[in-house]
C-alpha cells in the first residue's frame, strides 16, 4: 500500500469514527447520551473496512439534504407507531419539516431502531432513544453513514406534550443546529401557569399566544423551542409515554430496568 493511501485510509477513519461517535451535552439538553461504555476516540477501521465504506453510497454532512430530499419523495410515509415493552405509541410526522420526516421513516424502514433503549429518562421532561452502550449501534451507523441532518426549526412547531424532536450535538448548539441523525426524544413536560410566562417575559423571552395557550391547557417544554427540530407528535399512546417517563432511573437518568423499543414502523 502506498504512502499516501495510507495517509488518506487513516484520515478518512478518524472522520468515520468521528462523525459516529456518541454526542457528548449539556446537563440540561434532552441530547446527553448515555455516560457508560463510552466509545473510545482511538477506536479505528481497518483497511478493508474504510474502503468498504467509502464504496458503499452513504449519507454525509455534504450529501444529507440532497439523499434525504431524494428519499423523502418516494417515501412519503407520515405515520409512525413506535412498539416498546411497556406499550405502543403512535405518532404523526409533520411535512413542513421534510429533511426530518425523511430519515426517522428511512431508519424506520432500515429497522434501525429495533431492539434498542429509551436510554434516558427524566420525569416531567422526556424521554429518549437512538442510542445505547450496544456496540451494535456503531455497527449501523457504519452502514447509514455519519451526518448531520440542517435544521427544520419552525415557529409552530413546538414541544408540547408528545411533541417528536431530534437531538442537537454539542457544536451544533451554537452554530448551526444541525440534528443529530438519529438521536430522538418524546416531549413529556408540565402544565405551566400563566406567571411563568410573566416572569420568563419580564427576563426578555418572548412567546406566542399560540405558545402560551398550548403550554398551559397540555403542558410540554418551552425552554427547548427555538434550539432543537419538532418534527412530529403523539396522536395515541400518551400513557405509554407518562409510563416510561415515570420508570425508575440511576443518577445518570439510565433506566434501572431496561425499557426496550422493539421496533418503530412507518406507514
Amino acid at each position: 500500500m502506498s504512502v499516501k493511501l495510507s495517509a488518506f485510509l487513516l484520515f478518512f477513519s478518524v472522520l468515520v469514527v468521528s462523525s459516529c461517535q456518541q454526542e457528548i451535552v449539556k446537563k440540561d439538553s434532552p441530547a446527553k447520551l448515555p455516560p457508560k461504555k463510552e466509545v473510545s476516540s482511538t477506536t479505528s477501521l481497518d483497511s478493508d473496512s474504510i474502503i468498504n465504506c467509502i464504496a458503499r453510497t452513504i449519507i454525509t454532512n455534504r450529501n444529507a439534504k440532497d439523499k434525504l430530499t431524494a428519499f423523502g419523495d418516494t417515501n412519503r410515509e407520515t405515520k409512525i407507531v413506535i412498539y416498546t415493552t411497556l406499550g405502543g405509541m403512535t405518532l404523526k410526522l409533520y411535512t413542513n419539516t421534510p429533511l426530518h420526516r425523511a430519515n426517522f421513516v428511512m431508519l424506520a424502514k432500515k429497522k434501525f431502531y429495533d431492539n434498542t433503549l429509551f436510554y434516558r429518562i427524566i420525569d416531567n421532561f422526556m424521554i429518549q432513544g437512538g442510542n445505547s452502550d450496544d456496540a451494535e449501534i456503531m455497527n449501523k451507523l457504519n452502514e447509514i453513514g455519519g451526518y448531520r441532518i440542517p435544521n427544520e426549526i419552525k415557529v409552530n412547531n413546538i414541544h408540547k406534550k408528545g411533541a417528536l424532536a431530534m437531538a442537537v450535538p454539542t457544536e451544533e448548539q451554537n452554530l448551526g443546529k444541525k440534528s443529530s441523525s438519529i438521536n430522538f426524544y418524546l416531549v413529556e413536560g408540565q402544565k405551566l401557569p400563566s406567571y411563568y410566562f410573566k416572569q420568563k417575559e419580564e427576563q426578555g423571552k418572548k412567546y406566542t399566544e399560540y405558545q402560551k395557550k398550548v403550554y398551559q391547557k397540555s403542558g410540554g417544554t418551552p425552554h427547548l423551542d427555538g434550539d432543537y427540530t419538532v418534527f412530529g407528535e403523539l396522536v395515541s399512546g400518551f400513557e405509554t409515554l407518562s409510563k416510561i417517563s415515570k420508570v425508575k432511573v440511576d443518577k445518570y437518568n439510565w433506566p434501572i430496568k431496561k425499557v426496550v423499543i422493539d421496533s418503530i414502523r412507518a406507514y
